[in-house]
């Protein structure tokens, strides 16, 4: 009996982190919205970092629990799900090209190289301490600050947009005329409802969002606690093999969007941007929590983080070599790869080749 209710427990904690995410999101995206903030520099900064929001959650609450290794656990396999899962089924049905390749390098060569930086901590220090964590925040800023430089950059910063409401189009302009400079009329830009009911509601979903996200990650933690004691098996490998797919359910969200609309370039953006932040956000505000001193460091160094590695070798390297992008059989390698992670973490010590000397 107690295996099922902790089984219920972790989907309703499942449950609550994804429902409390999609309204702090919305209610966070809606303010930035009506405070005219570009749409551009929303998706490089709000969205970026709400879409690993569940991630952030579940290794901090994990992290202040002393369950370090479950915090990084869940980043790892977050990670591995959003190449090997999300990104891979993109590229199987969408053959994205990549418009923006100066980007895509910047954002590929800055993933490869915070994970080495990972890898190499682990190497040197056994965990994450607290003043890495400190490190990892700082690049985190960088990156965000990058993103909207470049945002900025594809923006004509000399002409000052003035949206205008829909009653004023046809009384000030000649709807046969183009727009005047500088001014810019777009209906999906200016149906904001900013009257005191809405803003009320917004407020209401965006506390109840966070205290949904809240309650979630310790029922997602604590349930995975005890289904990992069930099992006799560690909380990390709960964490990389199913509480990271729980987690990473807003990029999947945003990447069946993307596929539904054929925009790849967003999916694509927002996998590699989750990747990122899974690194510098979720793995920084978690060593920032507490020291994050690894049980599991020999899987970590060994097969973890290295098989992680080529995963995220595999799907930006083709990216770089080729103009045409992305190939389908670059998806299935990811796929296929993804399912050898999944099954190594599930068999631990009798995974052959790999054996007790990784686990």
């Amino acid at each position: 009996m107690a295996p099922i209710i902790y089984c219920l427990l972790f989907l309703a904690g499942l449950f609550l982190l994804i429902k409390g995410s999609e309204w702090f999101v919305n209610s966070a995206v809606w303010t930035a919205e009506v405070f005219r903030i570009p749409p551009i520099i929303i998706g490089a900064t709000i969205v970026s970092i709400c879409t690993t929001l569940p991630e952030t959650f579940v290794s901090a609450t994990a992290a202040v629990g002393g369950q370090t290794d479950m915090a990084i656990g869940n980043a790892i396999g977050s990670i591995a799900v959003n190449t090997g899962l999300i990104l891979a089924t993109l590229i199987i049905y969408l053959v994205p090209v990549i418009e923006n390749r100066k980007e895509f390098i910047m954002n590929g060569c800055f993933l490869i190289c915070s994970l080495v930086l990972i890898w190499s901590i682990v190497y040197f220090y056994s965990g994450i301490p607290t003043y890495v964590g400190v490190l990892l925040l700082i690049l985190m800023l960088l990156y965000i600050a990058n993103n909207i430089r470049l945002a900025r950059a594809s923006m004509d910063l000399d002409i000052h947009y003035d949206f205008i409401d829909e009653e004023s189009v046809n009384a000030q302009f000649d709807p046969e005329q183009p727009m005047p400079e500088g001014v810019s009329y777009d209906e999906s830009e200016n149906d904001f409802d900013v009257s005191i009911q809405e803003t009320i509601h917004r407020i209401i979903f965006f506390v109840i969002g966070i205290v949904f996200v809240i309650a979630g990650s310790r029922l997602l933690v604590q349930s995975g606690i005890q289904i990992a004691r069930l099992l006799q098996v560690p909380a990390f490998l709960i964490a990389v093999i199913f509480t990271s797919i729980g987690t990473s359910l807003p990029e999947l969200v945003t990447a069946i969007s993307a596929v539904k609309k054929g925009v790849s370039t967003l999916g694509i953006g927002n996998i590699m941007g989750a990747n990122i932040l899974n690194i510098v956000q979720v793995m920084g505000i978690t060593a920032l929590l507490s020291p994050v001193p690894l049980q599991q460091v020999r899987n970590i160094l060994f097969f973890q983080l290295p098989f992680i590695l080529v995963m995220i070798l595999l799907a930006v390297v083709p990216g770089l070599l080729s103009r045409r992008g992305f190939s389908r059989w670059n998806g299935v390698l990811l796929v296929i790869l993804y399912l050898i992670f999944l099954t190594a973490n599930i068999l631990k010590g009798s995974t052959p080749v790999l054996g007790q000397y990784y686990f």
